[in-house]
């Protein structure tokens, strides 16, 4: 629920600009670094052992590098890096009190996004822009990986990695405080790999993982 607030909150401030006169566009060129939280959705958020792989995902980081080139007041194009990383909840897996384990540790899920950007954007006066952005490209993927220990022996769940198409879209509005741009941010963003992890039995399985988050982030831009 706190997703869907933040994400409405985000795209209810584009509707005053619809009507605000047109401002001096901003220059052709920019780039943006940009940092948030990553927060997972549908089946990646979720911690249900009646799932086949259950991905016991925790709150995490996206950081994003991104360039932008106006081709006109309301439309530009670009491309952008983002890099995310999720840790795996290993309290949630195993109970921190359950007797029988004697250790236990974790590497997180973690994703590369190469994605080009489409953007609609509205200039609001000389104070913001805000603007609505469609994204393609591929993402880079590892699973999650644990280790448990347990007073039989231990339980291992290597990792994976798998590459396959990631999409997005979102909204978001720059703050014009010159020299530079102070940015806000939400997006989803969406790929589905193809990881082979072990079943109950300790045999290799295909499985069709999503890997869906919310991202909200803050950013410095400079136009050039």
């Amino acid at each position: 629920m706190k997703r869907l607030i933040l994400f409405t909150l985000l795209l209810l401030l584009t509707l005053p600009s619809l009507a605000q006169t047109e401002a001096e566009p901003l220059k052709q060129h920019l780039v943006s670094l940009q940092v948030g939280g990553a927060l997972g959705s549908g089946n990646f958020g979720d911690a249900d052992f009646d799932d086949a792989y259950p991905a016991f995902v925790r709150d995490g980081l996206l950081l994003t590098g991104s360039y932008r080139y106006s081709l006109g007041p309301h439309v530009g194009v670009g491309a952008s890096v983002s890099y995310r990383h999720n840790r795996y909840d290993l309290d949630a897996f195993v109970e921190p009190d359950d007797e029988l384990v004697t250790g236990k540790s974790s590497e997180a899920w973690r994703s590369w996004f190469t994605l080009a950007d489409v953007y609609f954007k509205v200039p609001v006066r000389q104070v913001m822009e805000v603007y609505l952005k469609g994204s393609a490209g591929a993402a880079f993927n590892r699973s999650a990986s644990w280790q448990v220990q347990t007073t039989y022996g231990a339980i291992r769940m290597p990792a994976d990695k798998a590459t396959a198409a990631a999409w997005g879209w979102g909204s978001g509005v720059n703050f014009i405080t010159k020299p530079f741009l102070i940015s806000l941010e939400g997006k989803m963003l969406y790929t589905k790999p193809v990881f082979e992890v072990l079943n109950t039995q300790g045999d290799p399985l295909r499985h069709r993982q999503s890997l869906n988050t919310f991202n909200l982030s803050v950013g410095v831009l400079y136009d050039f």
